[in-house]
């Protein structure tokens, strides 16, 4: 019990593999180009569990929802999309993702102890004939029935600081006012910040004070 089994500390030490590669900053990067710019709560849906289920098989679907979450949310606000839409299709297909192989879920380390008791060895890929097509099953239910079922009816509201707007050039402009201090510390990077991504958006220029870029 406890410690003493090899299941509980070999998912325990994939917490920290998991935080440092968090950390790097690599994930943020990999889920914004996987998910993209969608038009739909089933569009995200689906590319959010094609791009969880094979990371859960690959690594272990704990610690892989423990660092999608904040990413997942950083995406939604980014997107205007209401993220309750997105938090039980990502821990579900997390689920599936990680019967697709034996590293990806502790109940299949702890099925693989009590099989070899009884003298079968129990492969890695062994369950994935069967766990793959319900992977897809559920894929297909998430994206169909989460975005009717879950969270609100609306999306999230636009920014309401909006400072500007004009058309100008056959062009759509607008400005907006963020915190202030936000560059400073360092929290806003215009190249990471998604904006290039967005249907229709041509371009980012950025005015620090008076004039200045």
């Amino acid at each position: 019990a406890g410690l003493s089994d090899t299941t509980v500390t070999s998912v325990a030490f994939l917490f920290p593999m998991a935080k440092a590669i968090a950390a790097t900053g690599w994930l943020e990067i990999l889920v914004s180009i996987v998910l993209g710019t969608p038009g739909s709560h089933f569009a995200g849906i689906v590319r959010l569990c094609l791009l969880v289920g094979p990371l859960s098989a690959i690594v272990n679907n704990t610690p892989v929802t423990a660092m999608m979450v904040p990413v997942l949310q950083g995406w939604c606000s980014r997107m205007g999309f209401d993220v309750a839409k997105f938090g039980i299709p990502l821990a579900f297909s997390a689920q599936l993702g990680g019967g697709l192989t034996l590293m990806g879920s502790p109940t299949n380390f702890a099925a693989r102890k009590t099989y070899l008791k009884c003298g079968f060895q129990l492969g890695f890929f062994e369950l994935t004939v069967v766990a793959a097509p319900l992977f897809f099953l559920g894929v297909i239910f998430f994206a169909i029935v989460a975005p009717r079922m879950l969270g609100g009816k609306m999306s999230a509201p636009p920014l309401r600081r909006a400072v500007s707007a004009e058309e100008r050039d056959g062009f759509f402009r607008i400005g907006f006012k963020i915190s202030r201090g936000a560059f400073a510390r360092g929290n806003l990077k215009v190249d990471k910040a998604g904006f290039e991504r967005m249907a229709g958006v041509g371009g980012v220029k950025i005015a620090l004070r008076d004039g200045e870029q």
